[in-house]
């Protein structure tokens, strides 16, 4: 079996497969920034009392709560990426032949 291969269908492959980069550093980006972000919460009292203030009982997401959901939901993600599919040939079962004398 020989699988057709255009130029269309190689660009679109390369340009998933550089999207799935993109998104990815985005993610680790995002997940250092949400990191920063829970360190300043701790060290920052006044941070604190602005977040009990504006955001009241969510302020709690700031201690690092946020950026662990945020890291399992990464991971979970990651880890259910679809296996690469497997092009698997078949094989002919092949009839031997049985010379009479033997059966």
């Amino acid at each position: 079996m020989v699988e057709e291969v255009s130029i269309a269908g190689l660009r679109a492959r390369k340009a998933a497969r550089e999207a799935r980069v993109l998104a990815g550093v985005q993610s680790v980006v995002i997940f250092l920034l949400l990191v920063f972000a829970a360190e300043e919460y701790d060290h920052n009292e006044y941070l604190q009392a602005w977040a009990s203030v504006h955001l009241g009982g969510f302020g709690f997401l700031f201690n690092g709560t946020l950026a662990a959901f945020y890291a399992g939901v990464l991971i979970a993600v990651h880890l259910n990426r679809p296996m690469p599919a497997v092009v698997r040939k078949e094989r002919r079962r092949e009839e031997i032949p049985v010379a009479p004398e033997t059966q």
